[in-house]
């Protein structure tokens, strides 16, 4: 090993150069020296081997293994990496490690939020597991600066970065080092020049350093909310702002809106208004040819869907996760003080109690979903800005700013579950008597039958009326029965309008019965009539069978011979009673579901704010600020002309400093 080696070499020269200088005589004070160069040679010695550098030194041959005791990616516990930040000229330090009892990643260099690093991490630990060398670059430590290996030191922050690297370490959970590297610049192969630390030589490896980031967001569960857009159902709007005045800061309240969205056709209704830059506040309720802009509130809820952390911040410990602390914490100047650095200020009209609420700086959002969870999002102020390099060369003022992003804000995210969602089901009364289920079961009964009567009765007695009335005006006279049998008589001249009838008389025998359809019932009072045209009335009785009259009167006995057997028997009381306990039963089985319908409906709910509220409990959260201009929307872009496209502009709400709100000092 190269080190050790050369180490061994230089005592050996020593030891040489102490024997010539006792066979020469020297004076006491060269021998004096020489003891202390080999006192130095043997520090660095034990330098070279201490606990930094408990695994096998590189080897300086190409194609050794860098790390040849690091050979399980799942033993890495740690990985921290501190690197100089250019466009911020400070030293950026980033760790994340895995609790040894619960086996929780967490991330101490932002104050050990909980980290979703475990298949990231095993990325990491991957890149050095079997990492070989591909050449050498150099073993001159003049040339680290060149090559971008200069070990990081948060001492030498004032001196800038330049050949500064990005240094690696990674240890297992004892605390022992698996892997310490110096990365620097890449070549034209998208080859790293890497440095161990304790060493001179640079080598060249292929090396992928994606998974080496230190944005934070990459190492957590960035999706702040964790709801769908589609599970939106309601979004009140509290539209407000603290703003400095004179006495010290005013409430100043721009308007509220509660806001609701139908799945079924798409569309937004509001179900309350106000208007709080007059005085008084008044209701503003959308005018015939006004609608709600709905381009901008599917901005708003696809903000909410995608809404990403930026960074996070611990809250004081006496801070409870609903934003509402005891009252002693008033007394807390640090918490007070932390909180109103970041937007967050106690009410002064506090009502009694042991609590104390707070207002933001910048507004709320309410927002309820389906299952009935729902949120308060609290605006704060400013959280800093964000820079970020640009891939392009400086050549002039312009690119420059291209380094510049935009400014974040804090905020404080709660839950609770809307009781509104979850009302009490309508529930059957149970019947307590014998008389309560017969008017029960009478009620059934009686309804049905009569509303059909009424179309049935009248239509048929129309249509009757009408057609026989055109084609056999005298079948009516013949009602009177002794002129019946005198009839046919008269009906021999008849013939007389034959040229108009003449298809008829091809069958004689079908003009007379259509005369005599009334002779149908001459049998049941004259039975003579039936023996006088005893051989044509057999036939004309046959062809009438047919019409629906002779039918009817048929039919009806059958009718009342099936309506005979419907009467049953009057129940007995102890059937009576076996009905009401089957009722009562029924009806609790379905009261029972009912409520236990709602019940778990309720319970689901209730565990999903208790989750969410546990990772909200602690933490200020940093949000872009082009997320949160998308989720604030002031009163003159919320409604819009029906006419007119929905405005183009966004932007954070307005204020009118002279509408105060009671409490706080008017401007």
């Amino acid at each position: 090993m190269p080190s050790i080696v050369n180490a061994v070499n230089i005592t050996n020269e020593i030891n040489i150069n102490s024997v010539r200088v006792e066979k020469q005589k020297v004076t006491e004070g060269t021998k004096t020296g020489a003891m202390a160069i080999v006192a130095g040679v043997i520090g660095l010695l034990a330098w070279g081997t201490s606990s930094r550098n408990s695994y096998a030194p590189v080897a300086g041959t190409v194609g050794a293994t860098v790390f040849e005791k690091f050979t399980d990616p799942m033993t890495a516990a740690s990985l921290k990496i501190l690197r100089y930040d250019k466009p911020k000229e400070d030293y950026v330090e980033f760790e994340v490690a895995q609790d040894r009892k619960s086996g929780i990643w967490t991330i101490p260099s932002h104050e050990s939020y909980p980290a979703d690093a475990s298949k990231q991490m095993s990325q990491a630990a991957n890149l050095f597991v079997g990492l070989k060398t591909l050449g050498i670059a150099s073993q001159k430590r003049a040339d680290q600066v060149l090559f971008g290996v200069v070990e990081p030191n948060k001492q030498n922050a004032d001196k800038g970065g330049e050949g500064v690297g990005t240094l690696v370490q990674m240890r297992d959970t004892k605390g022992d080092i698996l892997a310490d590297l110096i990365i620097g610049k890449d070549n034209d192969k998208n080859q790293r020049f890497v440095r161990v630390p304790s060493e001179d030589v640079i080598y060249v490896v292929d090396l992928d350093t994606a998974p080496l980031s230190t944005d934070f967001k990459q190492w957590i569960e960035a999706d702040l909310l964790k709801l769908s857009s589609n599970d939106i159902e309601t979004i009140g709007i509290r539209d407000y702002q603290i703003v400095p005045v004179n006495q010290g800061l005013a409430l100043s309240k721009n308007y509220e809106a509660d806001l609701s969205f139908a799945t079924a056709n798409g569309q937004w209704q509001a179900t309350k208004i106000t208007n709080f830059e007059s005085n008084p506040p008044v209701e503003r309720t959308l005018g015939p040819d006004e609608q709600l802009n709905a381009s901008k509130l599917n901005d708003m809820k696809s903000a909410l869907d995608n809404l990403r952390i930026a960074d996070v911040a611990k809250k004081p410990a006496g801070l409870a996760g609903d934003l509402k602390g005891n009252k002693t914490l008033l007394s807390n100047k640090e918490s007070i003080s932390s909180l109103q650095r970041r937007g967050f200020f106690p009410d002064p009209n506090q009502k009694d109690g042991d609590v104390v609420d707070f207002f933001s700086k910048s507004g709320e959002l309410v927002v309820t979903l389906k299952d009935g969870v729902q949120y308060l999002l609290r605006f704060g102020g400013p959280a800093g800005a964000e820079i970020t390099a640009s891939d392009k060369k400086e050549t002039n003022e312009e690119e420059k700013a291209e380094d510049v992003v935009s400014i974040n804000r804090f905020l404080l995210v709660t839950t609770k579950v809307d009781d509104a969602k979850f009302p009490q089901p309508d529930l059957e009364r149970l019947p307590e008597t014998v008389d309560e289920i017969k008017a029960i079961e009478n009620l059934k009964k009686q309804p049905p039958v009569e509303v059909g009567v009424p179309p049935s009765s009248t239509p048929p007695s129309e249509p009757a009326t009408t057609e026989p009335a055109t084609t056999e005006p005298a079948t009516t006279e013949p009602a009177a029965k002794p002129e019946t049998s005198k009839k046919p008589a008269d009906a021999k001249p008849a013939p007389e309008p034959q040229a108009e009838e003449t298809p008829v008389e091809e069958k004689p025998a079908d003009p007379k019965p259509a005369e005599e359809k009334p002779q149908v019932d001459i049998p049941a009072d004259k039975p003579e009539s039936v023996s006088l045209n005893q051989s044509n009335r057999e036939g004309k009785l046959v062809s009438f069978q047919d019409p629906p009259a002779p039918q009817s009167e048929v039919k009806k006995p059958e009718e009342k011979k099936t309506d005979e057997p419907v009467a049953t028997p009057e129940p007995t009381e102890e059937e009576w009673k076996e009905r009401l306990e089957a009722a009562r039963e029924k009806i609790t089985k379905e009261n029972t579901r009912k409520i236990d319908l709602r019940n778990e409906k309720l319970l689901v709910a209730k565990k999903k704010v208790a989750e969410l509220n546990a990772r909200f409990a602690d933490w200020y959260y940093v949000v872009s600020e082009d997320d949160y201009k998308k989720m604030r929307i002031s009163l003159t872009d919320l409604v819009q002309p029906k006419t007119a496209s929905a405005p183009s502009g966004g932007g954070a709400p307005g204020f009118n400093p002279a509408a105060g709100f009671p409490g706080f000092p008017q401007n």
